[in-house]
């Protein structure tokens, strides 16, 4: 049992990797932009903002929740590659949202709506995956599959459409529904993956 678990880790160090490469991502230019708070001009857009820290709660939530795959089983490599799709999926939405670190103006609202389209498409490829996650690994779909389908319907939404209404109503949607998940299912480390494995 413990070699098993350590095999695990070894094989989950790659997923790790891409994802804590996303959170430092974020933090860097974050970091970057209080160094230089002063010398930038920096037009802020509320909803921007929002999607930059809902990105960073989904790569903690994925760091999170991913421990309970241990639990599934039936790894194969196909099965691997599936699992490195994921956290390759939020790296790229992450360094897509978040702007070049080396710029003297910035307005966010226009940053915001020029990657909307591919942001939001990498996104809704996201939520596909988290929903075929369990299957692909030979369980039935997840418990919270009714939340995925609806991050994934907003996902869709922001998509298709630019209207700033749309954009500030779903992403306070987006947040309401991540702390339904998070009370539901991701109070204790794997818990999700243990309930699916114990059925």
């Amino acid at each position: 049992m413990e070699s098993e678990e350590r095999s695990w880790i070894y094989i989950f160090s790659l997923v790790a990797v891409i994802n804590g490469m996303g959170v430092i991502r974020l933090l860097g230019v974050l970091s970057e932009f209080l160094r230089n708070q002063k010398t930038l001009n920096i037009r802020h857009y509320w909803v921007y903002s929002s999607f930059a820290v809902f990105q960073l709660l989904l790569h903690l939530l994925f760091w999170w929740s991913v421990v309970g795959l241990h639990k599934a089983g039936n790894l194969n490599f196909l099965s691997y590659v599936y699992l490195l799709i994921g956290p390759t999926l939020l790296y790229l939405g992450t360094t897509l949202l978040m702007p070049a670190e080396k710029v003297e103006s910035l307005d966010l609202r226009s940053e915001y709506y020029g990657v909307r389209k591919t942001y939001f498409s990498i996104l809704t490829a996201f939520w596909l995956w988290v929903i075929f996650i369990w299957p692909v690994f030979g369980h039935a779909f997840a418990p919270p599959i009714p939340l995925h389908i609806a991050f994934l319907l907003i996902a869709l939404t922001l998509r298709v459409t630019d209207q700033p209404r749309v954009h500030a109503t779903l992403v306070i949607a987006n947040y309401a529904i991540f702390l339904v998940f998070v009370i539901l299912y991701a109070t204790h480390l794997g818990e999700l993956g243990r309930r699916i494995a114990e059925q």
